[in-house]
């Protein structure tokens, strides 16, 4: 968690000083262009400490489960938001192409996540000779309760910090 935390920082250190300098408020320093308020500080730092916290639910989710285990349970958990409009199937789906997709930039580690190696990537996985057709099956016997209580509860947590805190 900590190595991915850092592979982020420049991502969490531009999304603070977003913060910090566009954010109106009670300026610290009055500065002709740029100037940081306590408000932007608060809000930079609430945002940082929530990207942080999805990033670890997140590795901790990966780290404790399969991937088939989770996109089950994430599927089961989501079943019964169908009548709110949520497509559990849908999501599922999504997020076993996400998944697929990171594999597949993990295999080649010369690739460096940019728009023109997506492209590549993309045109790649559509060569006919190369082509593996795989395919999703959720059997509910496979996910066991800790399973649905370990995501329920981090989920739980997620949404707690984002709107709480």
């Amino acid at each position: 968690m900590l190595k991915l935390i850092f592979k982020l920082k420049f991502f969490l250190i531009i999304t603070f000083f977003l913060y910090v300098f566009n954010t109106p408020g009670e300026y610290i320093v009055l500065w002709p262009y740029l100037s940081p308020s306590f408000e932007g500080i608060f809000l930079g730092a609430t945002q940082i400490m929530r990207l942080i916290n999805s990033v670890a639910v997140i590795s901790i989710m990966v780290s404790l489960m399969s991937y088939q285990t989770l996109i089950e349970t994430f599927y089961f958990i989501f079943k019964p938001l169908k009548p709110m409009g949520f497509d559990a199937k849908r999501f599922a789906v999504r997020l076993y192409l996400t998944i697929e997709y990171v594999k597949t930039f993990q295999l080649k580690r010369q690739l460096r996540f940019n728009f023109n190696d997506l492209s590549s990537l993309l045109l790649y996985s559509s060569n006919k000779i190369d082509k593996k057709h795989s395919y999703l099956e959720i059997k509910e016997e496979r996910v066991n309760l800790l399973s649905k209580i370990t995501i329920f509860f981090m989920l739980t947590m997620t949404f707690c910090f984002i709107f709480y805190f």
